[in-house]
């Protein structure tokens, strides 16, 4: 039997809420506590790993401002080159000749490189030699290609090798065209 009053009843029923609140509080902050410490290791060891990995970037930052000024400094290397091209052909412009080649150029052929010598022998003195290397469809556009390069009369000589024909289909080809100061 309860002898107790209604008013102690609800004081014991909001004492024991209270202590219950209490007691889960404080176990709550004592895992928080416990896990802030297991934790604090792994923390102090990932901030060092970042802080390292960060001075090693800046010293990679450094090697990618070479290859960043490498890249900027490319267009004044080919105007350099376009320059030397242009000063050995003599009044005759690089660009012209090669623009003139690349007009006449079929759909079906591919070039590949393009290669530019001075002819200093007293038999060719004064002439260029341009060396055209690349890939044809098939052996129709090739020898379109070079018989348009002989009808146009702009260059001196334009001679295709026997064995740029061999194949039908994606066959490579050289061609020698020489060209007259």
């Amino acid at each position: 039997m309860n002898i107790l009053p209604k008013t102690e009843k609800e004081n014991l029923k909001k004492g024991l809420k209270l202590r219950f609140i209490v007691a889960s509080s404080l176990l709550l902050a004592a895992s928080f506590l416990i896990g802030f410490i297991m934790l604090s290791p792994a923390y102090f060891l990932a901030s060092g790993y970042f802080t390292k990995e960060s001075s090693l970037n800046y010293f990679l930052k450094s090697e990618d401002d070479v290859s960043i000024k490498k890249i900027l400094d490319l267009p004044g290397e080919i105007g350099l080159k376009l320059n030397f091209f242009q000063s050995n052909t003599g009044d005759l412009s690089v660009a012209d000749n090669l623009s003139q080649i690349v007009a006449f150029l079929p759909s079906g052929v591919r070039l590949n490189s393009i290669s530019l010598s001075k002819n200093q022998t007293s038999k060719e003195k004064g002439s260029t030699t341009v060396l055209i290397s690349g890939v044809a469809s098939n052996r129709d556009s090739l020898v379109t290609f070079s018989t348009l390069l002989k009808e146009s009369k702009l260059f001196a000589d334009v001679l295709v090798p026997v064995s740029s024909l061999t194949k039908d289909k994606n066959l490579p080809f050289s061609m020698n065209i020489s060209i007259e100061n």
